[in-house]
């Protein structure tokens, strides 16, 4: 086999079939492809298929003992000259409705009925080149080198149509529309419309790429393809309808306008022409002089402008208006006051008017010199506007407009009134009247506003034309847009892809008007087209959307099912596609990666998403498409993609990094605790130095001292007499200095002390020293291995104790105070707790009442030795003062390591006093 396929077939199962000219069938199904091919009949070319009901398939060879086989239970079978079929060139194969097979040939038509085994002749009188197709009706019709006509089923308002070729085969269908379409060489397409008297003719003259027609075909959306020997022609419907009657061509434009009755009129170069509500346009008048305006004229009939002079159309006759002329003057629009006034904008002849008897020449100093445009509003005053300024004529006199300058609006081209009042368009936007203020919209808001040069509003909507083309608007967006700077303007906006015939023609002049049946006419630089609103073809049909392909850091993966990217893949791009033929270019998508995208992404025409630095995971890649006409296949296609993680992007590593941070901070704490430790341990020993030279000045002056003094004094009491008073006071007086000298010993002793060994001993003695009869029972309690303390530590929990003790014992009330010791390896806490009246909540947020100082004494002391001091109180529930220090910080020896040396509770054991 050749790779020239010849003839096509998609089965209603979906499978493509395709016949090869040397002979030979290929079927594509499900993604895979098998060729079917047998030597006894495949060796000449396959050029029609076609499917009967029961799902076998026909098809047509040049070969002269198989000219028609049928492929069944993966079998083919020729079709013998018994079966009744002649021994002619077959032409076309057709499975009717009723599953009937007929068979074109040379001069002939056969009919094989369903489950019969032999054909019957319907026609022999036919012309070569036979092709065959049925309507909706049912109706077979049959074309050939003479013409087309009605084989079998209802009758027809037209049987027979006579459209002599010379082409030896004729490929006839029938559209949605039920217009017959036929494909000839050489002579080009035909349609016949249902009722038409004859046959439409298409060829090389009317733009089709050749004459040389092989086959037709209408496709899903309703488009009729055309192959030729020079490719492929398309028909589909459009929304705009050029006018065939008015020239594409005219050197001096043209002028669009509807009159109050609804009536549209045109003119080119040298013709008037008119198209009443639902009439077709026809010409009116010939020989003008080249037209610049219309309006409406007084007491009725039409004013033409050709540039210097004017004319009166009123009916078919013509009659000269008289104007001032000039050199200067040039009538680019005029338009009717509420009084009957006629006004006219003359160009840089100003502005002139017509009051039934003469003319006026005005000049508003507003407007300047040059006057292009101008119209009456719905109360009958007339807008100005030279795009310089603009002026308002009440009827009695003017009054300026306030305008933008015109560097920022431009020059005035087209103006029209309607519901949204009087709007003049430029180069540069769109411009509201409202009464002698304005607003704007410029074209760098919306870009389809700027260079117009046509205006009409509908009691609905406003029509622009311009640079964009045609421009659909509803007034309530467009009132909006004017109102709100931030406001949005939906637009339909019609071009060439829609019919247009060509571009604005950028004249002073309006090119757009709306007739009395709504149709909206235009006049572009290659002719006149027409748009029926209540007419517009809508694509109603769903474009399938399918993903093409992956490209992963610039290499294309071949895999569509489940996409599987590379470890530590940077880039990926995935191409999509939607099969919507009508105007591919108006196809939109959205597409979103679920795990990235939190919305949909609207990306236009553009038909490929791109993805870069996406973090390791499982994603799905989605995407929608729109038609032309906005409708939305929400199913869309979708695609799995995995991106696995690398060595460092899995999860064993980062906890390992996890792990390793957290040890980093466990070794960077306890490296800032040691580093806190250090100082405060040197603060510590500071203060123990201080203390031993303290107590190396007691010992050595004041103990010494008093010593000496105590033996002066001894020796003084003996030279007083025994029993004398004054001996009794000197010995009480050495007792108690002996006492203090003892006392101050100790003291001595206590600074010089290397370590405080019992400190639940030592609390235990200051409960019983503070307590009072009838005052509330202290109970101290310790637990865990007890442990040396710091002198320092120890001297100034025993007065943060004492001071809680002090408080608990004056102001609590209380009747039970506990003290708690728990030794620790890692911290040292003293609790001391009471079941009194607690402290006001006012008195710990201030931190003490005022005066007094010892709740900020016990938190300043807990602060110098490294701990933290925690008071808790609840009204009628007592109060809690906690005490916490780091092990470090509290224990005269540090202990060795929780892995070196097995810390064993001991007992608890308690106090009371």
């Amino acid at each position: 086999m050749t790779d020239r396929v010849v003839s096509l077939l998609v089965t209603r199962s979906g499978a493509l079939w395709a016949g090869y000219e040397q002979g030979g069938i290929a079927v594509f199904e499900n993604g895979r492809s098998r060729v079917l091919y047998d030597p006894r009949i495949f060796d000449e070319v396959v050029f029609r298929l076609a499917e009967g009901q029961d799902g076998s398939i026909w098809a047509a060879t040049t070969r002269a003992k198989a000219r028609l086989v049928r492929f069944s239970g993966g079998a083919w079978t020729p079709m013998a000259v018994e079966g009744g079929l002649p021994d002619r060139e077959l032409t076309d194969l057709l499975v009717a409705r009723d599953g009937a097979l007929w068979v074109g040939l040379n001069g002939a038509v056969a009919r094989l009925a369903p489950g019969a085994s032999r054909f019957s002749m319907v026609r022999t009188d036919l012309a070569q080149g036979v092709g065959l197709a049925q309507d909706r009706a049912g109706r077979i019709w049959a074309s050939d080198a003479r013409g087309t006509r009605l084989l079998a089923g209802p009758p027809a308002a037209r049987s027979a149509y006579r459209h002599a070729s010379a082409s030896r085969i004729t490929r006839i269908m029938i559209d949605g529309d039920q217009n017959l379409w036929g494909a000839q060489h050489p002579d080009g397409v035909f349609r016949i419309r249902p009722g038409a008297q004859r046959p439409e003719t298409f060829s090389a003259g009317q733009g089709l790429t050749s004459a040389m027609a092989y086959e037709v075909f209408e496709d899903r959306e309703g488009s009729i393809w055309v192959a030729t020997v020079r490719g492929l022609d398309r028909w589909r419907a459009t929304s705009i309808t050029p006018e065939p009657i008015v020239p594409a061509s005219s050197p001096y434009g043209y002028v669009v306008f509807a009159d109050a009755r609804g009536v549209v009129w045109i003119t080119d170069s040298d013709t008037l022409y008119r198209a009443r509500p639902g009439e077709p346009l026809t010409p009116v008048v010939r020989g003008l002089k080249h037209p610049s305006a219309l309006c409406d004229a007084p007491g009725g009939g039409l004013w033409v402008g050709l540039g210097e002079t004017m004319v009166r159309v009123d009916g078919d006759k013509v009659s000269p208006v008289s104007i001032p002329s000039g050199s200067d003057t040039w009538v680019s629009a005029c338009a009717q006051d509420g009084a009957g006034q006629s006004w006219v904008a003359a160009f840089m002849a100003g502005l002139l008017r017509y009051d039934g008897h003469r003319w006026t020449h005005l000049q508003p100093k507003p407007l300047g010199r040059s006057v292009t445009a101008l119209t009456a509003d719905s109360d009958g005053r007339i807008v100005i506007d030279a795009g310089r300024g603009a002026v308002l004529w009440d009827g009695g006199a003017f009054h300026h407009i306030k305008t933008l300058p015109r560097a920022v609006r431009g020059g005035t081209m087209p103006m029209a009134t309607g519901p949204l009042g009087v709007l003049a368009g430029s180069d540069r936007g769109l411009t509201r009247f409202k009464g002698q203020t304005t607003q704007f919209i410029s074209r760098d808001r919306f870009s389809f506003l700027g260079l117009s040069h046509g205006l009409a509003q509908t009691a609905k909507e406003t029509w622009l034309f311009g640079a964009a083309g045609l421009v659909r608007m509803q007034n309530r967006d467009l009132a909006r847009a004017f109102d709100d700077p931030n406001a949005a303007l939906p637009a339909r906006i019609y071009d060439l892809k829609d019919g247009l015939p060509g571009p604005a023609s950028f004249r002073y002049r309006a090119d757009l008007a709306v007739g009395g049946d709504g149709r909206v006419w235009i006049a572009t630089t290659n002719g006149v087209a027409s748009l029926d609103p209540a007419r517009q073809p809508f694509n109603r049909i769903v474009p399938p959307v399918a993903i093409q392909g992956v490209v992963i850091d610039g290499v294309r993966s071949g895999n569509l099912q489940s996409v599987v990217l590379p470890r530590g893949a940077r880039s990926l791009q995935i191409d999509y596609t939607a099969l919507s033929l009508a105007v591919p270019e108006r196809v939109r998508f959205r597409y979103r990666l679920e795990g990235v995208d939190k919305d949909w992404v609207e990306a236009g025409a553009r038909r490929s998403a791109f993805y870069t630095n996406l973090r390791p995971g499982k994603y799905v890649f989605r995407v929608k498409a729109a038609n032309n006409d906005g409708v939305w296949n929400e199913q869309g296609a979708s695609l799995a993609l995995d991106l696995p993680p690398t060595l460092f992007q899995s999860r064993l590593f980062l906890a390992a990094c996890l792990m390793a941070a957290a040890a980093l901070a466990v070794l960077a704490y306890r490296f800032r605790l040691r580093r806190v430790s250090e100082r405060l341990q040197a603060a510590l020993r500071e203060r123990m130095a201080e203390r031993e030279r303290i107590a190396r000045e007691l010992h050595d002056t004041l103990l010494q001292g008093v010593q000496g003094l105590i033996l002066k004094f001894q020796s003084a009491s003996r030279q007083v007499p025994p029993g004398s008073p004054a001996r009794d006071q000197l010995e009480k007086a050495l007792d108690r200095a002996e006492d203090v000298v003892i006392e101050a010993r100790d003291r001595v002793r206590s600074l010089r002390a290397d370590a405080a060994s019992d400190l639940g001993a030592t609390l235990a003695d200051v409960a019983e020293q503070m307590s009072l009869p009838h005052a509330a029972r202290t109970q101290v309690t310790v637990e865990g291995a007890v442990l040396d303390l710091h002198p320092v530590v120890a001297d100034e929990i025993e007065r943060i104790v004492v001071e809680a003790l002090f408080n608990a014992h004056r102001h609590a009330e209380a009747s039970r105070i506990a003290i708690d010791v728990t030794f620790d390896p890692k911290r040292l806490c003293v609790r001391v707790r009471d079941d009194g009246v607690g402290i006001d909540q006012a008195v710990l947020d201030a931190g003490g009442r005022e005066g007094h100082f010892g709740l900020s004494g016990m938190q300043e002391r807990a602060r110098k030795i490294g701990g933290l001091l925690t008071i808790r109180s609840r009204t009628d529930q007592g109060a809690e003062i906690e005490l916490i220090i780091p092990g470090g910080l509290a224990y005269a020896k540090r202990r060795s390591a929780p892995w070196r040396k097995i810390w064993r509770r001991a007992p608890r054991w308690e106090a009371a006093a």
